[in-house]
């Protein structure tokens, strides 16, 4: 292909064509099964490799403790507006948000339908101006007594991204991460919970070398790897059991795609 379109689109982000071309090839026979990963039964083997995959990497990426669920939800984040307070703001609990743009204010309606303006309240906002810019640290009121603190991370709309977390004096985090999750690492243990529409925009795992101008393989885990998972032109979706080859960085049960085999 001559010509690919560079995206700055604040939704969906732009794929590699590695990537692209995969999803081709595997689209009338995805891992040998004669169908697309579409048709095939969300019970089936080759489906669970792929479910268990997205979780391992998740995991992976952002540095997530074991003492975290990764859930893969229907609904987006318009339905996590409601269903976070619905389980979370039980028996008269409390919980501060900071109102920085359009989809941060839509949370906060949600939440006040379920909790109550008594119990939910805006804790630091700047609509008054439009929302130029984020509040202020002074300008930011969090009750001690707030089970937990929500805000959006980046609002596209507004433009209005936290560079650098609000404190909050140790309550917990809610965050709604759906337009820049996995854009930066950061510290997960703030966070009470980490919610993300996030298919648009946190699928660039896969990039062409530059040196070959083909696509090299990266092991993703600690501890065994196959002789082939450095430089395989193909992805493996099965667990790794035999030892690494001193040319792998790390070891691995998945493989994925980088500019570097030897890249941490």
């Amino acid at each position: 292909m001559s010509k690919r379109t560079i995206n700055f689109y604040a939704g969906p982000a732009g794929l590699p064509l590695p990537a692209l071309e995969r999803a081709k090839e595997e689209l009338l026979d995805f891992a040998g099964t004669g169908m697309s990963v579409m048709e095939i039964s969300h019970r089936a083997k080759e489906y669970d490799a792929v479910h268990e995959e997205a979780l391992a990497l998740t995991r992976e990426l952002m540095g997530i403790p074991a003492n975290y669920k990764v859930l893969l939800l229907q609904g987006g984040a318009h339905l996590s507006f409601a269903m976070i307070p619905l389980n979370l703001l039980r028996h008269g609990q409390k919980a501060d948000y900071l109102v920085t743009g359009n989809w941060a204010e839509k949370a906060y309606k949600e939440a006040k339908l379920v909790g109550g303006e008594e119990n939910v309240k805006c804790a630091g906002t700047t609509k008054e101006l439009k929302f130029a810019r984020l509040p202020k640290p002074s300008e930011i009121k969090i009750r001690k007594d707030a089970s937990f603190v929500h805000f959006t991370s980046n609002d596209t709309v507004e433009g209005t991204q936290w560079h650098t977390f609000p404190e909050t004096g140790g309550i917990p985090y809610v965050c709604d991460m759906s337009s820049d999750i996995m854009w930066r690492p950061f510290d997960v243990k703030p966070f009470g919970l980490i919610y993300a529409g996030a298919r648009r925009t946190s699928g660039l795992l896969v990039s062409p070398s530059p040196s070959s101008g083909t696509t090299s393989w990266r092991c993703a885990r600690p501890t065994t790897c196959p002789a082939t998972c450095a430089t395989s032109s193909t992805p493996r979706r099965t667990a790794c059991t035999t030892p690494r080859p001193a040319s792998a960085s790390t070891s691995c049960a998945t493989c994925w795609p980088t500019t570097s085999p030897s890249a941490a």
